[in-house]
């Protein structure tokens, strides 16, 4: 495998900064196929955007990788989670201060102008080289795609102090940097291997999502989900830009050795469903348990989930509940079913339902069930959130009447039976 020079920024201006670029540092000597060649001394830069923040403390290395630039972007993203980007409790503030910030400026041979290799800092997109963002420009110089860029051309980012030594040539050695005696940080596991995160995610309404699975999501080197269509309409909304990856019902078996790949390279992943609590309904419980029969960390970010909603809202009052997931597409799989849970005693049955099924499920129930009370929960959350109760064959009439008469129904129900 060929190696190539690569030439990585750090920055950082939360905590003891000059001890998390050294930390830093050793952890890009300790990835796979990487070795450091040399060190900058460090310098401090202002923030491209102030916003009443310190200024950073900047150091720029050179090493040598056989990693590929797609992998190599990745394993920095995944350092960056273990430090964590804010301290905790602080607000997510877009190009606003961190603990620690790492950035390819140039890659031996390589033209970046791939996009999926291009961080989106609007000021860095502008120019016809990758630093992001712009303050962590080594002093004098930096070489981008084979072109000298001098500090002349770059507007945002200035430089406050050069440091001491020739900070700008990268002939310091690894010594120039203090070694920490630090325990592992929150983020980072005693053998620095990578950690899974399962965020539950808002059920309808954008606004019902925690601030701990945001700063997750933002801090994730990928954030793996069912559909990146769904998702990437609550990372627009919050302005993260952590990557994006399909892993549906169908994709995911085969993305996990190539998870599990980036899981052992030190990776932060994020895993989230369409809507809701993942696991619940979907393909998340094969990935938690492949993740931890590997023996990598899983978290779990509590949040936002359909089934406690509808319990909640619907008033119905029972000791227990049978969770039942999709209701049996089947007819006779479905009275199967509904006849085995019939004598619960105190029981309250809950099952998803997809909207175009919602009436022959209803109809159904009515059928087996005639004296049952039912709750049907839809679009939750919503502003056309609708709960419908009553006699399951008078709630079943209801829905059958709107269908026939060309009424659709919209969004994902959920179907309650009181005991």
């Amino acid at each position: 495998m060929s190696s190539r020079q690569v030439i990585i920024a750090l920055g950082s201006n939360l905590g003891e900064s000059a001890l998390t670029l050294s930390a830093a540092a050793e952890r890009i000597s300790a990835l796979p196929d990487t070795k450091l060649l040399a060190l900058s001394s460090i310098y401090n830069s202002k923030p491209a955007e102030v916003l009443n923040q310190p200024n950073f403390t900047n150091a720029v290395l050179l090493a040598e990788t056989a990693l590929e630039p797609w992998d190599l972007l990745r394993a920095l993203q995944g350092i960056e989670a273990e430090f964590g980007r804010m301290r905790e409790g602080e607000t997510y503030v877009p190009y606003g201060p961190r603990t620690l910030d790492l950035d390819i400026i140039d890659i031996e041979g390589v033209v970046m102008n791939d996009p999926e290799l291009t961080l989106p800092h609007p000021k860095a997109l502008l120019r016809d080289f990758v630093v992001t963002p712009l303050l962590e420009i080594s002093p004098n110089h930096v070489l981008a795609n084979q072109k000298v860029v001098t500090t002349a051309l770059v507007d945002c980012g200035d430089i406050v102090t050069h440091g001491d030594g020739e900070s700008d040539s990268l002939s310091q050695k690894v010594s120039h940097f203090p070694r920490p005696h630090e325990s592992p940080r929150p983020h980072e596991s005693p053998n620095r291997k990578g950690s899974l995160s399962v965020c539950a995610t808002p059920i309808g309404n954008l606004g019902d999502i925690t601030l701990r699975v945001l700063e997750t999501l933002r801090a994730a080197g990928i954030i793996y989900c069912e559909d990146t269509r769904v998702t990437q309409k609550l990372t627009a909304r919050y302005n993260i830009d952590t990557p994006l990856r399909r892993a549906d019902a169908h994709k995911l078996p085969e993305l996990l050795p190539t998870i599990l790949a980036q899981l052992e390279e030190g990776l932060h992943l994020a895993y989230v469903s369409d809507a809701g609590m993942p696991g619940i309904s979907d393909p998340g419980g094969l990935l938690v348990a492949a993740v931890r029969e590997a023996g990598f960390a899983v978290e779990v970010l509590p949040g936002a989930s359909a089934l406690t909603t509808a319990l909640a809202a619907s008033g119905i009052k029972a000791q227990n509940h049978y969770f039942g997931a999709y209701f049996p597409r089947k007819a006779g799989a479905g009275r199967r079913l509904l006849e085995s849970l019939a004598s619960l005693e105190n029981t309250v049955l809950v099952f998803y339902e997809s909207v175009h099924r919602t009436a022959k499920t209803l109809n159904l129930i009515a059928e087996v069930l005639p004296t049952s009370h039912v709750v049907m929960a839809r679009e939750l959350t919503k502003l056309h959130e609708e709960l419908l109760s009553g006699i399951a064959p008078d709630v079943a009439a209801e829905i059958t009447k709107r269908i026939d008469a060309g009424q659709k129904l919209k969004g994902e129900v959920v179907l309650l039976i009181a005991p």
